[in-house]
């Protein structure tokens, strides 16, 4: 499953969003229209996985804890507690709460962006803020390719 590209669109007043029908597609194809939203507090972004994706996700994270670590549990929790199920509506829109929208800094302008097996949704205006200026861009892709003539 690939999430690609950025969309913009508009949240109603009730929080209501259309996902991107590219992404709705996606979903369908795999035969997953349940999805898994995850907070993130750092970035100020809602994570979007289908739920076979998360399951894979929650998997691996589970089998590099000791469950018997404090540490190791207040992790999880914390991590797991700010994730919620989410289902696409008959007109292929997900609710985002007033709380988790607050959270994220979102109105009614937002933007989703793919990142491969699953999408985010931010607001615009953040997400512009998070990315790297060209050059900064240029200089981690050299970095981390290592092949200066490409892209």
């Amino acid at each position: 499953m690939r999430f690609l590209g950025n969309i913009e669109a508009k949240a109603d007043n009730k929080g209501r969003i259309f996902v991107p029908a590219s992404y709705r597609k996606q979903l369908e194809k795999e035969g997953d229209s349940s999805l898994v939203m995850r907070i993130d507090s750092v970035t100020k972004c809602a994570k979007f996985y289908p739920s076979k994706v998360w399951e894979e996700l929650d998997r691996q994270f589970q089998e590099k804890l000791n469950l018997w670590d404090r540490n190791d549990m207040l992790l999880y929790r914390q991590f797991t507690a700010q994730v919620e199920p989410v289902e696409l509506d008959s007109n292929g829109r997900i609710l985002v709460s007033r709380k988790n929208a607050d959270a994220i800094g979102i109105s009614a302008d937002v933007l989703f962006v793919g990142v491969g097996n699953h999408f985010e949704l931010w607001d615009a205006q953040n997400f512009n803020n998070q990315l790297f200026s060209p050059e900064e861009f240029a200089n981690a892709m050299q970095k981390k390719m290592g092949n200066p003539g490409a892209i």
